[in-house]
């Protein structure tokens, strides 16, 4: 895992992520991302676990007044707007599919030392997202 730390964005897939969906911002990438988790039969790869947090956190500081976006990219929640229907749930869906059983993502976090920094990040997404519905 690309990780040098347990913020949202901290490692390469989430990073690249944002980046991209910056050049060129639409809810479709973020929805997709989701959806992928979400619908992904067994296990789960850390890169896509990444990204599915990473768009979680995109969809979170489109519906909270908290800013979680890097730096260089806060003007993310301007361009995206509102999110679709159903992006809130999507995003709590694919959360708990990432710190579920055989999610990559997780497993690599429970190796080392980090794992409760990692989980308390995103128990904070989900209750910023279980605040907006």
């Amino acid at each position: 895992m690309s990780a040098w730390s347990s913020g949202l964005f901290d490692n390469d897939d989430a990073l690249d992520f944002v980046e991209d969906l910056a050049e060129a911002p639409g809810w479709r990438t973020v929805v997709q991302a989701l959806d992928h988790a979400t619908k992904q039969v067994g296990y789960l790869e850390a890169p896509e676990g990444s990204i599915a947090v990473a768009a979680a956190a995109i969809v979170a500081a489109a519906v909270g007044e908290v800013t979680i976006l890097p730096d260089n990219h806060r003007e993310l929640k301007a361009a995206l707007g509102a999110p679709p229907e159903g992006a809130v749930a999507l995003a709590r869906s694919a959360l708990g599919r990432v710190v579920a059983p055989a999610s990559e993502l997780d497993e690599l976090w429970q190796e080392g030392d980090d794992h409760d920094a990692w989980l308390t990040q995103i128990a904070a997404l989900q209750s910023i997202l279980s605040h907006a519905q």
